[in-house]
């Protein structure tokens, strides 16, 4: 079993075993043996005794000279981490059985592939008690007991993330428990609902795995702001109800960020995203550090990403309107989305910057299509207008609106339309990664107090001059410090 670990994983298992010589038997439990079994790499390692869990944590923490703390005096756990930070982190988790045999234990935990055992002196045998490995073969997430869920409901949302993860398919009764278990969420802190959230949103096939959350109600019980979007059918020009538009929007972002990762030279991708791949290849590493980042609390941008995907037409049920026609109207979607995106924010305890991100995505998703559907080549000037009102987050929103289009329209987007999007999406990425000092935040010629030196009184019109400066700069008006001063007093004069 631990043949595939390195030589200094398999000396801490040892490590372990020798420490632990008055708490025998030791088990290595759940995740780890369930990875070493399909073959997975291992990081992280959870042991369980009867008793003694702290003090054996303890004596390892001394000896390995690691970081370590207790998670929960009631039920004896404790955490050690070694080689904190680095590429060969590992956490080693100590608990008590529960009910002081493995018997007893496993009937508490979650699924019955995250209950397989071995005892660390009998390396070689993996202890299944309730048919862990048979469910591996073949394919199937069960649960370990019928209060599995109740126990925890937040293991409704951890099954999704399995099932995914795994390739599994949910057993029809397990699918049960979970709905029924699916309300205890309202009851579940937002931090812990965030994590295991952020975790799904970095899975492959996102779209997959919110639908799946949608089945098994776990969405409208942590989320119920995206329930009035099932109701909306389709209008054109989307090809799609406003739920499947959504989740097309996930599908085909996911495709996008993907592109110049697969094998081969893209010719078996459909037309437009071959264009797309073809249009921002030298962009493409540029795109995937940008996603990678961290953020606040370990989160990547990527996830914080998906789920404004999810969010960016959320105000649409409220802002329908019909005319005389019988056309309807969205007018100020994005405006009335806002709102319930910042509500999922705050429930998901997400920071105020990642607040302020969301709301600003759902605020700003139309910019880039406004300024594809305008006349002419897009100018530096708008451009600098663009960035001026969104800030980083039209790096994303460039991105995400190709997603948008790609899901409204399907097979039947023109390519005229594809062109004009694709071309405005890629001046916009160019401005902010190659024309930044250029055309977003160009370098002040004048300051405030250069103003106030030409003779002008602080006050409004003060910083109305330096936007108006910056902007002319942007557009390729003013290039140095002379050509600023005239501009500046010729505004002046203008406005008397």
């Amino acid at each position: 079993m631990f043949r595939q670990l390195d030589d200094e994983t398999r000396k801490v298992l040892d490590l372990v075993r020798e420490l632990g010589a008055a708490y025998q038997p030791i088990y290595l439990i759940g995740g780890a043996v369930r990875d070493l079994a399909v073959g997975r790499s291992v990081s992280d390692f959870d042991f369980a005794v009867r008793e003694g869990s702290l003090e054996l944590a303890a004596a390892l923490r001394r000896r390995l000279r690691a970081g370590g703390f207790t998670l929960d005096d009631e039920r004896q756990t404790a955490r050690i981490i070694w080689h904190a930070g680095g590429p060969d982190q590992l956490g080693l988790d100590f608990v008590r059985l529960v009910g002081g045999s493995l018997e007893t234990d496993v009937l508490q935990r979650d699924f019955t592939i995250n209950t397989l055992a071995v005892d660390l002196n009998q390396p070689d045998e993996v202890i299944d008690l309730l048919g862990g490995l048979k469910d591996l073969e073949n394919g199937w997430l069960r649960a370990a007991s019928d209060q599995s869920m109740l126990l925890d409901p937040l293991r409704v949302m951890r099954g999704v993330r399995m099932a995914q993860a795994f390739k599994l398919g949910i057993a029809p009764e397990t699918a049960g428990l979970m709905r029924a278990a699916a309300p205890g969420l309202q009851r579940v802190s937002g931090e812990r609902i965030r994590d295991e959230l952020f975790k799904i949103l970095e899975l492959p096939e996102r779209a997959a795995s919110i639908q799946l959350l949608y089945s098994c109600k776990a969405l409208e019980n942590f989320a119920p702001e995206f329930l009035p979007l099932m109701e909306l059918p389709a209008y054109a020009p989307h090809v799609h109800p406003l739920w499947e538009h959504t989740l097309r929007v996930v599908f085909w972002l996911e495709r996008i960020l993907n592109l110049g990762q697969a094998a081969g030279d893209g010719s078996a991708l459909p037309e437009a995203l071959a264009q797309i791949d073809s249009t921002f290849k030298p962009l493409q590493g540029l795109l995937r550090g940008w996603f990678d980042a961290l953020l606040t609390g370990g989160r990547s941008r990527r996830g914080l990403f998906f789920l404004a995907a999810l969010c960016h037409d959320i105000g649409k049920p409220a802002a329908k309107s019909i005319d005389e026609a019988g056309r309807a109207h969205f007018y100020g979607h994005a405006e009335a989305g806002q709102q319930p995106a910042v509500a999922i924010a705050r429930r998901l305890m997400l920071a105020n910057d990642e607040v302020e991100y969301l709301k600003r995505m759902v605020q700003g998703h139309m910019r880039p299509h406004l300024l594809a559907s305008a006349e002419g080549e897009l100018s530096s000037r708008a451009i600098y207008r663009y960035y001026r009102d969104l800030g980083s987050c039209g790096v994303d929103l460039a991105v995400l609106s190709l997603a948008d289009l790609l899901a409204t329209y399907e097979d039947q987007l023109s390519a005229e339309k594809l062109n004009r999007e694709v071309e405005t999406a890629r001046l916009l990425l160019l401005g902010w990664f190659t024309r930044k000092e250029e055309v977003v935040a160009p370098k002040a010629l004048l300051s405030g107090h250069d103003l106030l030196a030409m003779g002008l009184q602080p006050g409004r019109q003060l910083g109305r001059l330096l936007e108006d400066l910056r902007e002319a700069q942007a557009a390729g008006q003013v290039r140095d410090e002379d050509e600023a001063r005239r501009f500046v007093l010729s505004r002046i004069q203008e406005e008397k």
